[in-house]
């Protein structure tokens, strides 16, 4: 239906037409240009000059040059094929003026087919079968398919002989081909036919007037004749004169009446003739009419699908765009909604450490001041602990875990690793109280490459340090040493 759209991602449809198909090719080319590339490119260059010139006198174009290949297209099968014979005639003219080494002739195919329209060019069997054809003619010579054949026939005085059902390479199907017989004229296209009646009627007249003449003479004769006859017979005169004169009259009636017969039969074969040529004409013009009509209404399809087809492509792209930003419209909604949920938890762990902070310090200053005394020199906790970090991702039940060295001095616990992600560097910072309270912060990245940071809290208990805690994004974290030394 004409309001349909493409589907997203479907091709445009194929613009296609009916068409008549030249091809020519040059027997031998690749030899000669292998004796002499330089003559034979200029011999190439003038064939082809009379084979545009010609294809532009009969209303064609041609579409496509490989080397010494020319394909030509014609809306008209009647003028593919008179184009044909006449180019091959015009080239044979010019090959009696070249040397023998410079004779260049063409074989050519002429196919009338569906074809598909690429730009300026055209594709197809339309096209592939008139390329066959071509192969299989004689140098000089032209050979045309069935289809061709049924719409020239009757329309062109040329002698065809049937070469039967050919069969060609990578073609489907057998094609039924006709050769042109050399030497045979083409029924070329005049303005005024007309004027062949009175020629028609002035020869009838010269004939009937060569007729009566010799008729006269061949009468004088016989009267020559019947004159020694009567010197010799006198006796017999007046009989004899008699029986000739009437004899003489009945030939000359007859003979006249042959005349008017023969004059009469001429000018009406005249007119006949005039009138088949004028009804030849008149189909010939009807033909190029319908064919354009098709034309026209195949051209105005094709640019209506276009349109179309632009039309669609345009609104998919549109809503494609209104998609794709709805999309990312929603994901970035996602990720804020994400990045202060993560905010949210992080203040609640930040809080917890801090309150739990809160409680280390009131029990810092109710401890005794020798423990203050202590901890300013040296806490108790100090040394090199050997250990590992655990994550436990939401989607994955199996933790992920490395290693990470921790040192503690006067307190402060320090640990670096390389992200195996991202190989970048990750550190560890924090402090380990003298009563053993531990709070860590981490500097991290994700596997993305992103940034990311996270809170663990602890104790140390028995030269062991055990600690928890989350991720910003919300994911578990736990912290496991052992003092080394």
């Amino acid at each position: 239906m004409p309001n349909e759209s493409t589907p997203n991602g479907a091709p445009a449809p194929l613009a296609r037409r009916l068409a008549t198909i030249l091809c020519a090719d040059i027997a031998g080319y690749s030899q000669m240009m292998g004796v002499n590339e330089e003559r034979t490119v200029r011999v190439f260059r003038g064939h082809r000059e009379i084979f545009e010139s010609l294809v532009n006198l009969h209303r064609g174009r041609i579409f496509n040059t490989a080397g010494d290949a020319l394909l030509a297209e014609f809306n008209s099968a009647v003028e593919a094929v008179r184009c044909a014979t006449e180019i091959q005639a015009a080239l044979r003219t010019r090959n009696e003026h070249l040397a023998p080494e410079e004779k260049m002739l063409f074989r050519m195919g002429v196919n009338l087919g569906d074809v598909i329209v690429q730009g300026e060019d055209l594709l197809g069997d339309g096209v592939n079968v008139a390329a066959r054809i071509q192969t299989a003619t004689e140098p000089g010579g032209i050979c045309i398919s069935g289809s061709v054949y049924d719409q020239i026939q009757n329309k062109l005085s040329l002698d065809f002989k049937l070469l039967g059902e050919q069969t060609y390479k990578n073609i489907a199907k057998p094609v039924r081909t006709y050769t042109i017989n050399e030497g045979v004229a083409v029924t070329a296209p005049a303005p005024r036919r007309s004027s062949k009646l009175p020629a028609a009627i002035a020869a009838a007249v010269l004939v009937i007037g060569g007729a009566g003449y010799w008729g006269y003479q061949q009468y004088d004769a016989r009267r020559a004749e019947q004159v020694r006859i009567e010197s010799q017979l006198s006796a017999q005169l007046a009989a004899q004169k008699q029986a000739t004169e009437q004899a003489q009259r009945a030939a000359e009636d007859a003979k006249r009446d042959a005349q008017l017969q023969a004059q009469k039969q001429l000018a009406e074969e005249a007119m006949r003739r005039a009138q088949e040529e004028r009804n030849r004409v008149e189909q010939d013009r009807k033909l190029l009419e319908t064919e354009k009509r098709v034309a026209d209404a195949a051209k105005k399809q094709a640019t209506e699908q276009a349109q179309r087809a632009a039309e669609d492509a345009k609104r998919d792209a549109q809503l494609q765009a209104q998609k794709q930003a709805a999309a990312e419209t929603l994901r970035r909604a996602q990720e804020e909604r994400n990045r202060l949920e993560q905010d949210r938890k992080l203040l609640e762990t930040e809080k917890r450490v801090a309150d739990a902070a809160k409680k280390q310090a009131a029990a810092s200053q109710r401890a005794a001041p020798a423990a203050t005394l202590a901890s300013k020199s040296a806490t108790p906790h100090d040394g090199t602990y050997s250990g590992r970090l655990c994550n436990y991702p939401k989607d994955d039940p199996k933790p992920n875990c490395w290693s990470v060295a921790l040192v503690v001095r006067n307190g402060i616990a320090e640990g670096n690793w390389i992200s195996r992600a991202t190989q970048k560097a990750s550190s560890a910072n924090g402090t380990i109280a003298a009563n053993g309270a531990v709070e860590l912060r981490l500097a991290a990245w994700t596997r993305k490459g992103n940034p990311d940071d996270g809170i663990l809290v602890g104790r140390v208990a028995d030269d062991a340090i055990t600690t928890s805690g989350q991720w910003r994004g919300g994911a578990a974290i736990t912290g496991d040493w052992k003092r080394t030394q």
